[in-house]
């Protein structure tokens, strides 16, 4: 466990919130840092929430909002019906449909945009807990957020009641650290890789024919330096010259099957 804990709890009914105690509830932090600049980040990180969180409350109240124009179309349409001089005036409840489909088609806006402005508000989270720990680096403590795990409890966290009535999103911790750390940290401050699409845009390929008309003089010229360099060449030994005179052997004779002499058989004498 660190020095603090504090949880960003996203709710249906109201807006998402940090979730924690009073300041002199943690006497642990307050052993580094005062109780103003504590209440300072604490109110930083709650701005942060508010104004860039994804919020889903809106979405709940919109939801309930198109279930209510649609039951009061069906209910206008039945009065309408009822009344036999109010006939010709039925297409009016099909006006009030608008609403609804308006409301579907925004929220379902909403829900495509919600995994990207929740990758926005965390590299904006990352950013602003990264300037605490740049101004927190001689205190020997670091900010940082994460999941929640099993090991959290509701007494760390500031909650009323059981954990599993409460939506943690993340947790944000202050931790403290080794001061043969500190010189890690500080390069972690300093040094931002840049993000993969930026890195690709500095990326330039050249890919094709070389076009002589549009080269950089400087090029141009030494690529004729390089022309007028004498490349060295390989020489490989000739094959010994063939002389007329010299001897050529005799080809081979094909050897003629001579077939055995007939004899007649030998006599006997009784």
């Amino acid at each position: 466990m660190g020095l603090a804990e504090f949880a960003l709890i996203s709710r249906k009914w109201k807006p998402a919130t940090l979730l924690h105690k009073t300041t002199n509830e943690y006497p642990s932090l307050l052993e580094y840092i005062s109780s103003d600049v504590l209440d300072s980040r604490l109110s930083t990180i709650s701005t942060l929430i508010r104004n860039t969180y994804p919020q889903i409350w809106i979405d709940t109240y919109l939801f309930f909002l198109a279930i209510f124009f649609v039951l009061f179309a069906a209910a206008f349409a039945i009065g309408l019906q009822a009344t036999a001089s109010q006939r010709d005036k039925l297409w009016y409840p099909l006006l009030i449909l608008i609403a609804p489909v308006f409301i579907a088609f925004w929220t379902s806006r909403r829900r495509a945009t919600h995994y990207e402005r929740l990758k926005n508000f965390n590299d904006l989270l990352q950013k602003c807990l990264k300037e605490f720990n740049s101004a927190d680096t001689t205190l020997h403590i670091k900010w940082q957020y994460r999941r929640l795990r099993e090991d959290d409890t509701v007494e760390s966290l500031g909650l009323i009641g059981p954990i599993s009535q409460w939506q943690v999103v993340l947790v944000i911790e202050v931790i403290q650290i080794d001061p043969e750390d500190i010189h890690q940290m500080a390069n972690e401050v300093d040094m931002v890789l840049p993000s993969y699409y930026a890195a690709v845009e500095d990326v330039v390929l050249d890919i094709g024919p070389l076009d002589r008309t549009e080269q950089h003089p400087i090029e141009q010229q030494d690529l004729s330096d390089h022309t007028h360099q004498q490349q060295p060449s390989l020489s490989y030994p000739l094959p010994p010259e063939y002389n007329g005179s010299s001897y050529i052997p005799e080809p081979r004779r094909e050897m003629e099957y001579v077939s055995p002499a007939t004899s007649s058989p030998p006599t006997y004498q009784r």
